[in-house]
């Protein structure tokens, strides 16, 4: 099933800081899966969000155990848009250790949190060039594997640091990536639980961040999305907080971000602290009563690739 193309009117459309050109009223959604590569259940949710639901786009994880995996689904899902999630909270580094001990703890791991990352910035021990080499080291990772990259995120949202989000912004360019996530979300005031409070107080941190990295993406020629949506429901979402973000989403490119998987033993042992959540996003994904709502409101599916292209549609994957 595929959704409708509208005609491109070049005559209307509007420049966004940092975005690309969107026609004033049309509204584009990017869904992007993270953690692709974490582990063969992620995978697959990943692929049947894609071919049965909404899901259009998704980012690599270039040192988890299911990066193999990942790539040949990618390479049989032609319309699946693939960013880089840059990882320097998690696991080992692909590059070689040595060159990047300011990111390592003891045993040669990541530090595991990007508060921890934050501390070691804030004290002068984090070595910007080590966060460059670590960058390159997985955009050729993915690059090697035939990957051809839509975007970068990262995992824990670390590329939004200040001194990692110039380095990412600079990389991008010149391997010739075109968009970089920015969380530039608007929670919403009422809350059911602390933990959800708790959830929305970090998408406002990072959208802070956000606001603040912006003028770099200008300065090199990248882009992101007009909108952001995902950080504050990360956890929590239900199928009528989807149907209502569907029905409002505003004019211009928003991406949703997103994290289906399967609550497996392999998910157990990934240091994740989603998982029967992940499937619930799946159910949602791939629900008929949002896929309705997609074209009741007209909603046209993108993926990052497409950002500078709004009148070529996301076609065939559901």
């Amino acid at each position: 099933m595929a959704f409708p193309q509208e005609t491109w009117k070049t005559r209307s459309y509007r420049l966004r800081s940092n975005a690309a050109h969107v026609p004033l009223l049309m509204k584009y959604l990017i869904v992007n899966a993270d953690d692709f590569g974490l582990t063969e259940g992620v995978n697959r949710a990943i692929r049947e969000a894609h071919q049965t639901g909404l899901l259009t786009s998704a980012t690599l994880m270039a040192n988890m155990p299911a990066f193999a995996d990942a790539v040949g689904l990618a390479h049989s899902l032609p319309a699946l848009g693939v960013g880089l999630h840059f990882n320097i909270t998690q696991g080992r580094p692909v590059a070689d250790p040595a060159l990047v001990r300011s990111l390592l703890n003891e045993q040669g791991e990541f530090l595991g949190t990007t508060t921890a990352l934050a501390k070691r910035a804030l004290t002068g021990q984090l070595v910007k060039r080590e966060i460059g080499t670590e960058l390159r080291a997985q955009i050729e990772k993915a690059r090697a594997a035939g990957i051809s990259l839509t975007h970068i995120d990262s995992h824990k949202h670390a590329h939004l640091l200040p001194p990692v989000f110039g380095m990412v912004a600079e990389l991008a360019s010149e391997y010739g990536i075109r968009a970089i996530r920015l969380t530039r979300e608007r929670p919403r005031l009422t809350f059911n639980s602390p933990k959800q409070l708790k959830q929305a107080s970090v998408a406002l941190a990072l959208a802070r961040l956000s606001q603040f990295n912006a003028p770099k993406l200008d300065a090199v020629g990248l882009h992101s999305t007009d909108h952001f949506l995902g950080v504050a429901e990360t956890g929590f979402w239900t199928q009528a907080w989807l149907l209502d973000k569907l029905a409002h989403l505003p004019a211009g490119s928003t991406e949703l971000m997103c994290h289906p998987g399967y609550d497996d033993q392999a998910l157990g042992g990934s240091q994740t602290r989603l998982r029967a959540s992940r499937q619930v996003e799946l159910q949602c994904l791939t629900d008929p009563a949002v896929i309705a709502a997609v074209r009741q409101h007209q909603v046209q599916l993108r993926h990052f690739g497409q950002l500078a292209t709004p009148s070529r549609a996301v076609e065939g994957h559901l």
